[in-house]
């Protein structure tokens, strides 16, 4: 196999990664590379690895085994799952501050902090204290203190965990246009699947190591199905047929949903439930989907 380099196409390459505490191995044998410009979803259950992973990669622990190599242009801005800033200061005065760790001027700070509010929406509530802002205004902010030093790499810690629908669609809208104008690179960890439905490249990890990885397109096609969606004349009367011929299903909304290999599957089915149903769609598998069949196949393996 050829050895994958840092240059052109990759910003991250992480080679056989391993890390114990005490009897416990935490992450084992783990290898994957992020490309530059890429948006690559970390995904897994509690408990999978994936935090201490990004510690590695951020330098807050150290591997027992294997390396982490970045791109030079690689400067690295992170989003945790906490929010890390001052209750007791101004949104301005935390990112100022920030911004002025990093070596930045006065002027250099106060023009990059003006600009990522602007983006943001966040101008007119530069002065308003961090502790008494909403829970989208303190993720903005900190995707701006993130952000303040113009890195090329962001890692994404649950970047939207407990914040409504609007919010989140609001803050992945703010980072795609980033991404758009800046080449930037991101890194996500996310409960949310569908905020990895439309990534580059998704790895999967359990138990420390890499179950699946693939574009979100490579993984529907390997682990989900086509969902037939049959809508009834009465409910009763199609499951009652459809228990009489042995078909899995399952109710959603008073529909039913069948799980299948290939559509023409469905052609069977159609042919006996005509008179029981008012119409019938198809539905591609989300990743979600995707997700939760990986994860029954490993509850599988476990309990085997």
């Amino acid at each position: 196999m050829e050895k994958l380099q840092i240059g052109e196409i990759n910003m991250l390459i992480v080679n056989h990664l391993s890390k114990n505490f005490d009897k416990i191995q935490a992450v084992k044998d783990v290898s994957f590379h992020v490309e530059k410009g890429s948006t690559f979803a970390f995904l897994g259950t509690n408990g999978a690895g994936k935090s201490t992973v990004i510690y590695m990669i951020i330098d807050l622990l150290t591997p027992d085994e294997g390396t982490i190599e970045f791109a030079n242009d690689g400067e690295v801005g992170v989003v945790f799952q906490s929010h890390r800033l001052d209750e007791e200061l101004t949104i301005e005065e935390n990112l100022i501050i920030r911004a002025k760790l990093y070596g930045m001027s006065k002027k250099d700070a106060n023009k990059r902090v003006d600009e990522l509010l602007k983006l943001t929406h966040l101008s007119n509530k530069r002065d308003r204290q961090y502790g008494k802002c909403s829970g989208g205004e303190k993720r903005k902010t900190d995707i701006i203190r993130a952000l303040v030093h113009n890195p090329s790499f962001l890692i994404l810690d649950e970047p939207t965990t407990g914040l409504d629908a609007d919010s989140r669609e609001e803050i992945w809208s703010i980072l795609h246009s980033l991404q758009k104008e800046q080449g930037l690179t991101i890194f996500l960890t996310t409960h949310y699947i569908e905020e990895a439905e439309n990534v580059d490249y998704v790895l999967i990890m359990h138990d420390g190591e890499i179950e699946v990885e693939g574009t979100p397109h490579e993984l529907r096609e390997q682990y989900s199905r086509t969902i037939l969606k049959l809508h009834p004349k009465n409910s009763e009367n199609l499951t009652e047929v459809l228990n009489k011929h042995q078909f899995t299903f399952e109710m959603e909304n008073g529909n039913v949903l069948m799980t299948l290999l290939t559509s023409t599957d469905a052609i069977p089915i159609l042919q006996i439930v005509e008179e029981y149903i008012e119409g019938f769609t198809f539905r591609e598998a989300s990743l979600e989907h995707v997700f939760l069949q990986v994860t029954e196949q490993i509850k599988s393996k476990v309990k085997v």
